[in-house]
């Protein structure tokens, strides 16, 4: 504090949906499928989709824990970029399943959830050690606030966009 004003920085994320965000279902998926889907639905929308964990954890008789954590960035601006995470965890084992054209595939049966998050981004770097650095970010945030706020419900409207593909993706296997 100086002279009786408190001066803050401008934060590097603003968080749009909060960790946490889940999606359940169960029933029996072709979980390459799902990861096709998933792909094509990131690039579709513009993202750099990238896998940032997948771990496997053999269970007794053909259990298996699968966790697996994505991330999609998209740089909106020189100022912004969205990120949206989305980690799944899924108590899945093996199983055969009879098409209707009486042919045999191998899928997976069991409990799926997704947790996810959105964010923006915003590359605050660019008045690090600057004179008044702070005071610039903070005038810098008024001027392209209706931006950020059109940005933030663009970030909101996709990652909807994409709950709504995972839950139409759930029901076709129900």
């Amino acid at each position: 504090m100086a002279d009786g004003v408190e001066i803050t920085s401008v934060p590097g994320k603003i968080v749009i949906i909060k960790d946490g965000y889940k999606i359940k279902a169960k029933g029996v998926y072709n979980l390459e499928d799902l990861y096709v889907e998933l792909n094509q639905w990131f690039v579709h929308m513009g993202y750099d989709w990238k896998e940032i964990e997948y771990k496997v954890i053999m269970g007794k008789g053909g259990f298996q824990r699968l966790e697996l954590l994505w991330q999609g960035t998209k740089k909106v601006t020189d100022y912004t970029t969205f990120v949206i995470r989305l980690n799944l965890g899924a108590d899945i084992s093996e199983v055969e399943v009879t098409l209707d054209n009486g042919g045999k595939v191998k899928r997976q049966k069991g409990a799926l959830e997704f947790r996810s998050e959105a964010y923006i981004i915003r590359d605050t770097s660019v008045w690090k050690d600057k004179i008044m650095g702070n005071q610039l970010a903070k005038i810098y945030e008024i001027l392209i606030r209706d931006r950020l706020k059109a940005e933030c419900g663009q970030l909101y409207g996709e990652a909807h966009k994409l709950y709504d593909e995972l839950k139409a993706f759930m029901m076709i296997y129900r």
